[in-house]
């Protein structure tokens, strides 16, 4: 029988969330009681040719890009169901006591449109490569996302997750990779970003849809073989900024208990400045950063 070992992270009075290894991929703990039902669900999983997948590291734009790529499939409409219900997360659809009750990803009717953090060794595909869905991998500059991400355990602490920790405690562990899941940053980035040449992938940087979010509006329905009218394509370039996703904010949560600012909070580039230290930013960029030499992948840290 396979073991799911739970790691934690702890120094003193300081503890970082806890974590299931799944199939060599960190997962929360709040995501599943039944690590083993999630890997058999997670390996198991048949894509359709007509699925959309909406892949990122956490924090990282997930939910911008998956409700444009919603509104391109619906002719712009801003619809008062709730995100999680529309593009349903993969990994906690599978075995999310509450996501379960509402959400049956196998039946669900085509084409769907499904959202991941997964790596892309263990994002599902299909064997045959006739049949292959998309994926639209969103990446952002890994100082934005640890500062989002930081902000987001408060959130999770409304399902118990009990994390605590400064910010200093939270960006080591970002680092290492120990935070709320999915791994180091700079393994998940550049594993999608080797096959950001394949036919059936398209990879999007944070920084470029903040700087021109029309064309990459343009661009998706491109890729997803989506014609749109000038009048379409210019309406859900509106709703899609993030004001205009604010004013539907609450089509962004599962239930009452969650938190919308902490999927919708500033959408800025360059709030990292407010929370790096000199000598941090000498840590990210000799650890994290450094990776990427050689790679051909760059990131803007502001605008």
């Amino acid at each position: 029988m396979a073991s799911f070992p739970i790691i934690q992270v702890t120094e003193g009075e300081q503890r970082s969330l806890r974590l299931w290894d799944v199939l060599g991929v960190k997962f929360p703990e709040y995501f599943t009681k039944h690590p083993a039902l999630l890997a058999d669900y997670i390996s198991n999983f048949e894509t359709r040719p007509d699925d959309v997948f909406v892949v990122s590291y956490p924090k990282s734009g997930t939910t911008w890009v998956q409700e444009i790529v919603w509104q391109i499939y619906n002719k712009g409409a801003v619809s008062s169901v709730k995100q999680a219900l529309r593009v349903p997360f993969l990994e906690m659809a599978a075995t999310h006591e509450k996501l379960v009750e509402l959400i049956h990803l196998k039946t669900l009717p085509s084409p769907r449109l499904i959202k991941s953090h997964l790596t892309y060794s263990t994002t599902p595909r299909s064997a045959n490569k006739d049949d292959q869905c998309k994926y639209i991998y969103v990446a952002r500059n890994p100082k934005d996302v640890a500062v989002s991400y930081f902000h987001f355990t408060d959130y999770l602490n409304l399902f118990g997750t009990d994390y605590n920790g400064p910010w200093e405690f939270f960006a080591k562990l970002f680092i290492e990779g120990n935070v709320v899941g999915y791994n180091v940053w700079n393994d998940h980035v550049l594993d999608w970003w080797k096959h950001r040449d394949d036919p059936n992938v398209l990879f999007l940087k944070y920084e470029d849809l903040h700087k021109d979010l029309p064309s990459h509006v343009q661009i998706i329905a491109d890729f997803l073989n989506k014609p749109l009218s000038d009048e379409l394509f210019s309406r859900i370039a509106k709703q899609c900024t993030l004001k205009g996703m604010q004013e539907n904010m609450t089509s962004y949560t599962v239930d009452d208990k969650e938190n919308t600012s902490a999927l919708l909070r500033k959408g800025v580039v360059g709030d990292w400045k407010n929370y790096f230290t000199p000598e941090l930013n000498e840590r990210f960029d000799k650890e994290v950063l450094s990776k990427l030499k050689g790679t051909g992948l760059e990131f803007e840290f502001q605008m």
